[in-house]
């Protein structure tokens, strides 16, 4: 009896633990990958936010251009100054953040040399300007096609960014919607096997309690059997051979 009461006690005590140990992991496990899908959403943003920044960047220097190439005065390059630097900045973090992917690595030596031959082709109108000799409009439409280039280029990549975007949150909203429920179902489990183990323990402190109370009656019974039998036996020993024992006393 003791040892089936311990061995329940230690069953449940597994069982609990065991669907302790797995809800937590799979919580865990849970939450590292929508944490691990928020970053990478995140990562994403890096991407296309440089991205906008190349493009944004060289348009400063294109205003700066115009500005000076219209009126000759220097302030108006003041959007050019240090922008190449920047660009070039940009392009190296996005670069650094698409390593693991090759589909953008394949992209930046073409970007690259645009990016060269856009500057190129802004510091050569700007030298033409203060040597006074005149921009054609070949000349502004040459440049506004090395633009459109770089447009392109920098649109495919943000588009091909934009597809991974919709991908990853796709797969984060799908984490953040299961994450709830697993945790829910885990919990769940949890109860469900607390409960179960109660109502055994229940059940076996239940029997316990009958068997002793059932224990305690036969003991009375015995007892009163005896304390009859042994009235009898007094009777006897003083001589009184026809004493015969009371069946009702003996039942009860």
């Amino acid at each position: 009896m003791v040892n089936t009461f311990r061995r329940n006690i230690i069953l449940g005590f597994c069982l609990s633990l065991a669907a302790l140990i797995i809800s937590s992991a799979a919580s865990y496990v849970s939450i590292q990958k929508l944490l691990e899908s928020e970053q990478w959403v995140e990562h994403t943003s890096k991407v296309i936010f440089g991205l906008e920044n190349i493009t944004s960047r060289i348009k400063d220097a294109e205003t700066g251009q115009r500005g000076y190439l219209l009126t000759g005065e220097p302030e108006f390059l003041e959007p050019y100054t240090g922008s190449k630097d920047d660009v070039m900045g940009y392009i190296d973090e996005v670069r650094q953040l698409t390593a693991d992917n090759l589909d953008q690595q394949k992209e930046f030596p073409v970007l690259d040399q645009l990016i060269v031959d856009k500057y190129r082709f802004i510091d050569k109108t700007i030298a033409e300007r203060r040597r006074g000799i005149p921009v054609t409009i070949t000349t502004l439409l040459s440049g506004k096609a090395i633009m459109d280039k770089i447009r392109q280029l920098v649109h495919r990549m943000e588009k091909r960014e934009q597809q991974l975007m919709e991908t990853r949150t796709s797969k984060m909203n799908r984490l953040a919607a299961y994450t709830p429920l697993l945790i829910v179902f885990a919990s769940l489990v949890a109860l469900v096997v607390t409960y179960a183990f109660y109502r055994r323990m229940k059940n076996n402190l239940e029997t316990n309690q009958s068997l002793q109370e059932e224990l305690e009656r036969k003991e009375q019974s015995t007892q009163q059997h005896i304390e009859v039998i042994s009235k009898l036996a007094d009777k006897i020993a003083k001589g009184d051979y026809d004493t015969r024992i009371d069946e009702q006393e003996f039942k009860r």
